[in-house]
């Protein structure tokens, strides 16, 4: 089998899967959608070229199947498709399993056509390939980054480099996992192909320092020291050339990059969340929020160590640990650690497999370096590829990132390309080979590309979850039934009923809602949107009895909280008022707002101001007095104010919770010329508008609030932020919610960590 064709198979074959990298979002929401409905076709094609060839790659797979590596991955996969019988969402079980299959059979694939070939071509083979990617990769990243700074500032211009790979922190990843193999090129290659790899290793470093990507600085800095400490026990007589040719650019390629950056902060008037090398690496010990999600996953693990939540499931199971911490419908997603989200999701079994394939890939590469098996610089270079990836796994979520799987499978077929033929072998495994690649593929490629066609729709129903929804109902109802949630959990069919209740279709909006009632059954938004509907009919027995169902799971949601309040209002119940208040209290939530619906909400039933509601305003006044914006439109109703005011706070507030944001915004505008002391109102007319789809016009009012002089907190940087990201202006997004986050905005963290890294 060792011909020059078979070699140039196995090249092309690792080229085509690390294409992906160059795959935009082809119309999605997100990259990942196309790039796994190419990777999992990729994979059948290449099995039914494995099948044409049977004669010729049969001892292949028998011996690919002896390894403990496969076995062990076949278990993982296996387990996790075993889940879907108990996962908590089966739906959600299928969609990333059929990520898994995927990245079974990239492994599976490559590790095949790796089989007994010329060991130096072809890992120099693919070593010049992964080195060109590395070089194209960092171009993309300089020039974005320069095309950025003209217009934006450094953290803008920062977040908007994921063109293709969905967020920056995979992007740094991306290049991350690509710099050993250019390492390879530079110690390999001749004085040509030295320069080449030099040149490559200067620009990725380079780019990989400007991102500001935290973890990327300690997985460079582990795969240095490692790459040293094996050239010291393989071959001392290449570590003088590695210093001059490899750390020594990679040394100056990191001085640069901290200088273009200090010279892009000179030219900020304020400072961002983003900034210079030495101002990141200042930062690295800093992570209390993934300390919290470590921490609940490894809970959930303990108490659930034998099933898990089911494959793909822990974003789900994440959800009740938030009730008490998290503002607004903010769901972690990924636990920012996929060993113990493993665990989380597939028990004691399933993660141990995880885990255990990465100690694997350890043992092996100890071992052929001891036994000087293999060439010691291959061995080595394709273990530090692996190291990338395990770094970024233990502090980020690379399992659902088409690049970074496809990588991991290269890089841990590599690993074991030493692996002496084995005395076992499977005689019928060719065949359960090819048979489990059509079984397990066909249905894969068939959810990807469900995937995909709901990304490119989410794309637009997503980007109006907050207003008022414009899309037409047709086109949203030809959503998929697969994915059944959304990128923020948010049931896909709740997102349909959204558009009937717009269309007045409420018999219709009920459907769907009591279809979708168990696909999130933590986050009660479909309460949510049962109480906006019963409200529009005027039935508020009905509407209170979904508020206070959603209020109750999540009483940290001012919509939920509002709508609890406004419900118990329009019922006369002060007792319910209470309650709602004492609940957000013990949730934690002591703030204005919370006191400001309060007051709200008894001041209506009591049709005025009794003793006791201003005592407890005085009390207030006194305990949030930075928040005066807040609580003086309020002031001004209990105490005998404005009447036109008050007139309009009512109507305001209940057109807004009847979901008609267009006509509260009116009432909003008037508000801010009969106050124009009070920012608020500029606020709220901003929400209506951004409710409205009038997304420009919600800019201009959230831009006025955001400069108002009595302005001190986040909000209307934050929702300004969300209206650029429903305009499809995500850097300038990301840069809104970096500026919310300064003045402590609570949902300002969520919103850059699920959309800007």
């Amino acid at each position: 089998m060792k011909t020059s064709l078979s070699t140039l198979i196995a090249i092309l074959a690792s080229m085509l899967y690390l294409a992906v990298y160059f795959i935009p979002d082809m119309g999605g929401s997100d990259v990942m959608g196309a790039q796994w409905l190419y990777a999992s076709s990729l994979s059948l094609v290449l099995v039914g070229y494995i099948a044409i060839r049977y004669s010729t790659y049969a001892e292949a797979i028998s011996q690919v199947y002896t390894y403990k590596f496969t076995l062990v991955f076949s278990l993982l996969l296996f387990w996790a498709i075993g889940s879907y019988f108990y996962a908590i969402n089966p739906t959600e079980t299928l969609v990333t399993l059929a990520r898994l299959i995927t990245t079974y059979f990239v492994f599976i694939n490559l590790s095949i056509l790796f089989y007994q070939q010329d060991r130096a071509v072809l890992f120099t083979g693919i070593a010049y390939g992964i080195t060109a990617y590395l070089f194209f990769d960092s171009i993309y990243v300089l020039k974005t980054f320069s095309a950025n700074l003209r217009t934006m500032d450094l953290d803008a211009a920062i977040l908007g480099l994921n063109k293709y790979h969905g967020n920056k922190n995979v992007t740094a990843a991306s290049l991350l996992i690509m710099i050993p193999f250019a390492m390879y090129v530079i110690m390999s290659a001749k004085w040509l192909g030295r320069i080449a790899g030099i040149i490559t290793l200067s620009m990725g470093v380079f780019a990989l320092f400007l991102m500001n990507t935290r973890s990327t600085y300690v997985g460079f800095a582990l795969i240095t020291v490692l790459f040293f400490v094996g050239l010291i026990w393989q071959n001392k007589s290449q570590i003088k050339p590695a210093l001059l040719f490899f750390l020594l650019p990679a040394v100056l390629a990191i001085f640069a990059a901290n200088t273009r950056l200090q010279l892009a902060v000179a030219g900020q008037e304020n400072a961002g969340g983003y900034g210079t090398v030495t101002k990141r690496l200042g930062q690295i010990t800093e992570g209390s929020d993934r300390l919290h999600l470590w921490g609940t996953a490894i809970d959930y693990s303990l108490k659930n160590p034998i099933l898990g939540a089911g494959y793909g499931n822990w974003k789900l199971a994440s959800i009740p640990y938030e009730r008490e911490l998290a503002n607004e419908l903010f769901v972690p997603y990924h636990a920012h650690n996929d060993f113990i989200e493993m665990f989380a999701d597939l028990g004691l079994l399933g993660g141990l497999c995880f885990a255990g394939m990465f100690v694997l890939l350890l043992y092996y590469t100890f071992q052929f370096l001891r036994t000087k098996c293999g060439d010691p610089l291959m061995v080595i270079i394709a273990f530090l590829a692996v190291t990338c990836y395990g770094v970024d796994a233990l502090l980020n979520f690379p399992a659902e990132r088409t690049a970074m799987q496809s990588m991991l499978s290269l890089a841990a077929a590599l690993v074991l390309i030493p692996l002496d033929k084995s005395a076992r072998s499977f005689t019928a495994m060719p065949v359960v080979y090819l048979l489990l690649g059509i079984v397990l593929l066909t249905p894969s490629i068939y959810v990807a590309n469900e995937t995909f066609e709901s990304l490119k729709i989410q794309k637009f129903v997503m980007g109006e979850v907050n207003s008022d929804p414009k899309m037409a109902t047709i086109d949203v109802e030809k959503l998929p039934d697969m994915p059944n949630l959304s990128s923020s959990t948010l049931p896909m069919k709740a997102m349909m009923a959204r558009y009937y209740i717009r269309d007045k279709r409420f018999d219709d909006a009920l459907r769907v809602l009591k279809e979708s009632e168990n696909d999130n059954p933590f986050l009660h938004y479909n309460d949510f949107l049962r109480t906006s509907i019963y409200a529009s009919l005027n039935k508020m027995d009905s509407a209170h009895f979904y508020a206070k169902r959603a209020f109750n799971a999540w009483p940290r949601a001012s919509s939920y909280y509002k709508n609890m309040i406004f419900t118990s209002a329009k019922l006369k119940d002060t007792n319910e008022i209470k309650r709602a208040l004492q609940v957000s209290l013990d949730a934690k939530n002591d703030i204005a707002i919370t006191w400001n619906q309060y007051l709200l909400g008894m001041f209506e039933v009591k049709r005025g101001t009794d003793k006791a509601l201003l005592e407890t305003l005085n009390q207030t006044l006194k305990k949030f007095p930075a928040d005066t914006a807040i609580l003086n439109p309020t002031r001004v109703m209990l105490m005998g104010g404005n009447s036109s005011l008050q007139s309009l706070t009512a109507k305001g507030n209940a057109l807004f919770v009847q979901g008609k944001y267009t006509q509260a915004a009116q009432a909003y505008i008037e508000m801010s010329k009969l106050d124009t002391g009070n920012f608020t109102h500029l606020e709220n007319a901003g929400i209506c508008f951004y409710a409205g789809k009038r997304f420009a016009e919600s800019l201009i009012y959230f831009a006025k609030s955001e400069q108002h002089p009595g302005n001190n907190t986040g909000k209307s940087a934050y929702f300004g932020g969300m209206s650029q990201l429903s305009l499809g202006k995500k850097p300038e997004a990301c840069a809104s919610f970096q500026r919310a986050q300064l003045k402590s905005y609570p949902d300002a963290a969520a919103a850059i960590a699920q959309n800007c890294k």
